[in-house]
């Protein structure tokens, strides 16, 4: 056979086994399962945005307007916490302590609420988050809020300007309502919350 059809022969059989090898390579894993390949990498799946916690302090003058003249008063001092929520709901709780010893223009023998538990609830929409509040007990229990700041409570809805990236925020709230009896309530709220 002479020397160059040998050499092409030779030529054709190693181009056809790399090429068979190439297609097998091709089709197989060169990690057995349970062995990882070195040049892949994970990628981390993103952190779920986290809820923020927020100081909440307040402050609430209230007063209650007797139709037979006279009126009580009572101030109130206000510290909790409030959680926002990465879709916006807030909520949370805090204690309203009083100021100062309630104050009538007239003798009276009922017993004045000491302290009362408030419920937080609230949304932040397009960077305000409106807050409301409801009464969860109270001491002593049985006890009267003479200055009316607890029938106002739920009235009270404070909008605080929180914009991305906000540190602090503060509002302030006044209600007033009748006391069903030709009376009436009234309540001032300044609020201030702080990021923790």
């Amino acid at each position: 056979m002479p020397k160059p059809l040998k050499i092409a022969i030779w030529v054709v059989v190693f181009a056809a086994c790399a090429g068979i090898g190439a297609f097998v390579a091709s089709r197989s894993n060169p990690f057995p399962p349970g062995v990882e390949d070195p040049g892949v990498h994970e990628t981390p799946s993103p952190t779920p945005p986290a809820a923020t916690p927020w100081d909440l302090s307040m402050f609430v003058k209230s007063e209650h307007v007797l139709h037979e003249g006279g009126a009580c008063h009572s101030d109130w001092k206000v510290s909790g916490t409030i959680t926002i929520q990465p879709n916006g709901d807030a909520s949370g709780v805090a204690d309203a302590d009083l100021a100062s010893p309630a104050s009538c223009d007239f003798s009276q023998s009922q017993v004045q609420t000491k302290a009362i538990r408030l419920v937080i609830t609230g949304a932040l929409t397009n960077g305000s988050l409106r807050l409301s509040f409801s009464e969860g007990g109270r001491t002593p229990v049985g006890s009267q809020d003479l200055g009316g700041f607890t029938n106002t409570l739920r009235f009270i809805h404070p909008s605080v300007r929180l914009p991305a990236g906000a540190q602090r925020g503060k509002a302030a709230a006044h209600v007033a309502r009748s006391d069903g009896d030709v009376g009436s309530y009234s309540s001032t709220t300044t609020l201030r919350l702080s990021l923790q």
